[in-house]
């Protein structure tokens, strides 16, 4: 399944969604699938409650610290 990500700018598939945040779901994900699957139903099968806390509450990361988080990604693969 794809659907256009706002973030991105681009088409994604959705295991890209689920596993973008460190192998958890991206923030956005439930605004973004809800119209195409149960998506309740799939995060409450496969997350903790704790997992599911750490995804969807506190701030949003901003643009800029989403790309020092990457940019720090890449350096680790080096």
């Amino acid at each position: 399944m794809e659907i256009y990500c706002l973030q991105l700018g681009m088409l994604t598939q959705f295991d890209y969604c689920v596993s973008v945040n460190d192998g958890l779901p991206c923030r956005n994900l439930i605004g973004c699938w809800r119209e195409r699957i149960d998506i309740m139903a799939f995060l409450n099968k496969t997350l903790t409650e704790d997992e599911l806390r750490k995804c969807f509450s506190g701030l949003p990361k901003s643009k800029i610290e989403r790309i020092v988080d990457i940019i720090k990604s890449l350096k680790k693969e080096d």
